[in-house]
């Protein structure tokens, strides 16, 4: 939505007072926000921490507390299960069930179990009034208990069943007959009789049918009356809830907070709110409040059916969950937890104050910015009407200012200025004249430089007509029957379809290059495809190479090009040019040279392969010979094999050169393995009589493909690895290394040679420079490498030291692609 208009009809600003106003709000106000933020993000963490460590405080003391009441429970069943009444009647019987078969044992137990299950009087009165029944009733209601032991009739009421068995398990005494009468397929039974050895089990809670309640178990094991051997188990069944409330429930914090007791798969054995045997609301929770150290968590849920944000602390029952983990695997946790609206309501105080505090800071920030704006601007509104008058001539009476400040300083510098314009007026007719003159000489120069250049030059408009053309683009390009004055780039040029629309691209890629800088207030309107006019075949790595290599090929001529921008008057707007230059002689000329190399490498490969047949080829004609005269059948048949060997010596010997000949007819740009041609240079090498007793070592990397000509590469590779080994006059190690390095594929040859003095390494790159003998050496082998590597838009790097070897680092961009250009030579 536009803006409302002034009385000039220009649209409203915000005045110079108003910006100083936000300008001091935002100075004082993004701080003071910065800082209150971090106060109430600090504020909330400690208020977190303090309540975190609370938590886990008070869970920890809980669980301490029911650590001790279940083991004072344990001591107290255990000295049930020590009675020597117990103990007596149990040897008895446990030598008695041993006298008897196994099956008559499982023919009483099951008619034992038949009639507790009918509720038989005589069985029912034996089990639950006998002299063992009786002994369980004095324990339950606690006569037998010491005047210290704590709370007897909590501890009584949370009984809910009592009761002894043999070792086979069948019910020997019981307080009540709520109670199963065989039970040595129970889990409590196995567990606490543990084969005959004996150990303390402690049951998770479960609800139990025939009690009608959730409870946990106590089992302990009865022992022989000299320890050695468990003769029976006592059982004991008591109400969770009833147990351990006394012990969770008084511990009250606030209106919500609170301790529970869980178990690690999140179920309630105690709570205030939650009922006994329900799991906790969120399953995610659990792994949080169920670690055996002590802690506290700040959760997404409380565990209680809330979804919100709390603060929970934790701790492990540390002896009860020792046991119930050899037990059932499972341990006991205390759960301390308060519900977050009161557990943050401090925090949101701190937020009700940390707000209050903010906008009293904004109110007086605003005043002062208001009273020091006013201060500031009234002058400057002064000086800005002087300036006006200034502007139109009309400035008559000098400017006063009287602040004592930088204000006053600029009031005295308008008008000093005023005094200079009006005598610098005078003489700005002559100037601009003077200028005129400058620019047209400076033209005329240009003109003048450009047509003494060998290279076509050609400037065109945003719409890639011609609007100029030097004198070697005239020789070149221009036609009888093209209007000079009138002519597209496209109509001057003579182009297959191809090559001509991919210039039309690139010419309307940069037009909209230019077009993008032009929007963008921030840009220099540098362009890293506009680039200055230079020479197109000057000497230059990766940036000229690759798939975006500029070439044109008009008629039977090769020319490389580049596009450059001009920058012109602004009514003019801006011009592009383009600069090319004849590289066809240039380009016949490398390709004869890397033919001449190739062709010395494979007289070289030739000599080495006769030498390397010979030797087989030998063998077998001996073997043979040997084979006519010999009688022994075995040892002819040996004869045989070694003929065999020296027959896929020469195979593969063969096959290696075929397949050199064979791919010298590929001349097509190929994804190529560099792995690959490294070793089939190697080997290339190795036939001939210099390599044959290299010590080769290799490290070779994974490494994605480049684009080239297999031949030619494998030919910068034999040539290098050739210098290394006459370096070394055939003895010595050979090392081959590749890697991927920074977005190139990166070729190590270092040789153990004598290395290269240091005032030739400048020069090994040099036309027929070579350090051999007269008739050894050509001087072109590095040469070559050279320019096939800077073909395919990489680098060459030799390093070397006397008497310590030489290395070679060769390497290629692996993004070049296949050029459309090939085989065009």
């Amino acid at each position: 939505m536009d803006r409302p208009k002034n009385a000039r009809g220009k649209k409203a600003r915000w005045g110079l007072k108003a910006k100083l106003i936000v300008s001091m709000l935002l100075v004082g106000v993004l701080p003071l926000l910065v800082g209150l933020v971090m106060a109430f993000l600090q504020g909330t963490r400690e208020i977190q921490e303090v309540s975190g460590t609370s938590f886990e405080a008070l869970a920890t003391e809980a669980a301490r507390k029911l650590d001790l009441v279940i083991r004072d429970e344990l001591t107290r069943t255990s000295r049930i299960a020590s009675d020597p009444l117990i103990v007596s009647e149990l040897e008895k019987r446990r030598d008695s069930i041993l006298g008897l078969e196994e099956q008559g044992t499982r023919a009483l137990l099951k008619e034992g179990g038949e009639r507790w299950e009918a509720k038989d009087p005589e069985l029912t009165r034996s089990l639950t009034t006998g002299k063992l029944a009786h002994l369980l009733q004095q324990y339950y209601a606690g006569s037998f208990l010491d005047p210290g032991q704590l709370l007897p009739t909590v501890i009584r009421a949370a009984t809910k069943a009592l009761f002894i068995t043999d070792i086979r398990g069948s019910l020997v005494a019981t307080i009540n007959t709520k109670v199963p009468y065989a039970s040595a397929e129970t889990a409590w039974w196995r567990g606490a009789f543990n084969k005959g050895v004996g150990k303390p089990y402690i049951e998770n809670v479960s609800f139990n049918d025939s009690l009608g309640t959730y409870t946990f178990s106590l089992s302990l094991p009865i022992m022989d009356s000299i320890g050695y051997q468990a003769i029976g188990v006592l059982h004991r069944e008591l109400d969770a809830k009833e147990f351990f409330a006394p012990s969770t429930h008084p511990t009250r914090f606030g209106k919500t907070g609170h301790v529970m007791l869980i178990d690690s798969d999140g179920i309630v054995l105690s709570c205030p709110i939650l009922p006994t045997g329900a799991r906790l609301a969120d399953v995610s929770l659990i792994p949080l409040v169920t670690l055996l150290q002590p802690g506290w968590v700040k959760a997404p849920s409380d565990g209680h059916g809330g979804q919100s944000t709390s603060i929970i602390g934790f701790a492990a029952l540390p002896e009860t969950s020792r046991t119930t983990a050899a037990s059932t695997g499972s341990a006991w946790h205390t759960f301390v937890w308060q519900s977050s609206d009161e557990l943050f309501a401090p925090v949101q105080h701190l937020l009700t104050w940390i707000s209050v505090f903010g906008l009293v800071a904004v109110g007086l920030l605003a005043t002062l910015g208001y009273f020091a704006a006013s201060r500031i601007v009234t002058p400057i509104q002064r000086l800005q009407e002087a300036a006006r008058l200034i502007a139109r001539g009309e400035l008559r009476e000098p400017i006063s200012v009287k602040t004592g400040d930088e204000i006053e300083d600029l009031s005295d510098e308008l008008n000093r200025m005023n005094t200079q314009l009006e005598a610098a007026f005078a003489g700005l007719t002559d100037q601009v004249e003077r200028k005129s003159r400058e620019v047209r000489y400076l033209q005329q120069t240009t003109d003048e430089i450009l047509d003494t250049m060998s290279s076509p030059i050609i400037m065109l408009d945003p719409v890639a007509h011609v609007q100029y053309m030097n004198r070697a683009a005239k020789d070149a390009f221009l036609r009888p029957e093209i209007d000079p004055n009138a002519t597209s780039l496209f109509d001057l040029i003579q182009l297959d379809e191809p090559t001509r629309e991919k210039l039309r691209v690139e010419h309307e890629s940069l037009v909209t290059q230019l077009d993008d800088n032009r929007d963008d207030p921030d840009s220099d309107g540098s362009q890293t495809r506009l680039r200055k006019a230079r020479d197109p075949l000057a000497p230059q790595m990766a940036s000229a190479q690759g798939p975006d290599r500029k070439e044109l090929h008009i008629g039977t001529r090769v020319y490389r090009y580049e596009w450059f921008r001009i920058s012109g008057p602004t009514e003019e707007g801006q011009r592009f040019g383009l600069v090319l230059r004849d590289t066809t002689d240039e380009s016949r000329l490398q390709d004869q040279l890397i033919q001449a190399e190739k062709s010395g490498s494979l007289g070289v490969l030739s000599a080495g392969i006769g030498h390397e047949l010979n030797n087989p080829i030998f063998g077998i004609l001996g073997l043979g010979e040997a084979i006519q005269d010999e009688q022994d059948l075995d040892q002819a048949k040996a004869y045989a094999r070694d003929i065999v060997q020296h027959g896929q010596r020469i195979t593969s010997i063969i096959r290696d050169f075929t397949g050199y000949v064979r791919l010298e007819g590929q001349d097509r740009r190929v994804d190529v393995d560099v792995n690959e041609l490294l070793d089939q240079a190697l080997r290339m090498v190795q036939h001939s009589s210099d390599g044959a007793h290299l010590k080769v070592e290799k490290d070779y990397r994974a490494l994605p493909t480049i684009s080239a000509v297999p031949d030619e590469v494998r030919q910068a590779f034999v040539n290098v690895m050739t210098n290394s080994v006459q370096a070394m006059q055939g003895e010595g190690v050979l090392f081959l290394a590749t890697e991927t390095q920074e977005g190139a594929v990166k070729v190590t040859i270092r040789d153990s040679g004598p290395g290269i003095p240091k005032p030739y390494l400048g020069r090994v790159f040099d036309p027929f420079f070579t350090t051999k003998g007269q008739g050894e050496g050509t001087g072109l082998g590095l040469t070559v490498v050279q320019r096939i590597v800077t073909k395919y838009g990489g680098r060459i790097q030799i390093q070397s030291e006397e008497g310590r070897g030489t290395s070679c680092f060769i390497t290629f961009p692996v993004h070049a692609s296949t050029s459309s250009r090939e085989n065009s030579r």
